[in-house]
């Protein structure tokens, strides 16, 4: 593998992946350590897509205030960027169902089973696949893409309220009543989920790898269109896509998942780990 990993990398892990052509879990896991890696350079370290994701936001009617610097002397087309996030999209899921030990925690059955259903769903919605249709409001498609789109922010709280029930309930025997607790993914997570981690390296990693996604303007863009779905109106009279930023979503979704299968203890560890945690 070349120092600087590229998306021709990725291509060709996304077809060892496919034809799970690796001899170990070990070496599943490197390719994985790939993935993550060039996933965290090109959408959490640099600017470059996020900056033409807000572009095609305006085209389609969608203004996310978010100033990111412009670089002159790269021009990515609307094919580039598909090619970015498509590419990383299938290493992903290759990567998160390839194997069913891969993210086995019965902690977040739920969470898996959400981004399954997701990725099934792009096979069947082409409109979850088509970034250069816009769609008007009374359309079918305007609706799949919205519902999606909401349907894996989701995840966030679920990480986040697992973790501070878990923590509670086995760690400080405490019982509180969550709904009225307000925990923000970025704030809480980590410092939630730490007690299960695998050692103080482990949570450290994680919890950099979630500093290293939530700093970043991808965070960002999209915390700010999943409120402007919740909250701004929808014009008639305009015509909306937002194929890339579902992908985008999902790509920050499962680099967390990525994270914590690298990061967490086993799931016999943390059957283990909860049983004395009960018993104490």
């Amino acid at each position: 593998m070349a120092d600087k990993i590229t998306i021709r990398d990725i291509i060709e892990i996304n077809k060892i992946l496919s034809t799970k052509s690796y001899s170990s879990i070990k070496e599943l896991n490197a390719y994985f350590d790939v993935i993550g890696e060039y996933i965290d350079e090109t959408f959490f370290d640099n600017d470059i897509i996020i900056e033409r994701l807000l572009h095609y936001c305006e085209v389609s009617e969608r203004r996310i205030n978010i100033s990111v610097r412009r670089v002159p002397d790269i021009d990515l087309k609307v094919s580039h960027v598909h090619d970015y996030l498509s590419n990383c999209k299938r290493a992903l899921e290759k990567a998160l169902y390839s194997d069913p030990e891969i993210f086995n925690f019965s902690i977040f059955v739920e969470i898996k089973s959400i981004v399954r259903y997701y990725l099934e769903k792009t096979y069947e919605y082409p409109s979850l696949k088509d970034y250069e249709t816009l769609y008007g409001v009374n359309t079918v498609e305007f609706h799949q893409q919205n519902e999606t789109f909401k349907y894996l922010y989701t995840i966030f709280d679920k990480f986040t309220y697992i973790a501070r029930h878990l923590n509670d309930k086995y760690l400080k025997k405490e019982t509180n009543d969550l709904s009225e607790v307000s925990l923000k993914f970025f704030a809480d997570f980590a410092k939630d989920i730490s007690f299960l981690t695998k050692n103080a390296n482990a949570f450290q990693e994680l919890n950099d790898t979630i500093e290293r996604i939530t700093f970043s303007k991808a965070w960002h863009y999209i915390r700010k269109l999943r409120n402007i779905l919740e909250h701004d109106f929808a014009d008639p009279a305009c015509k909306y896509n937002i194929t890339f930023s579902i992908e985008l979503l999902f790509i920050i979704v499962g680099r967390i998942m990525l994270a914590l299968n690298k990061t967490l203890k086993t799931e016999l560890q943390i059957r283990e780990t909860l049983e004395e945690l009960r018993n104490k």
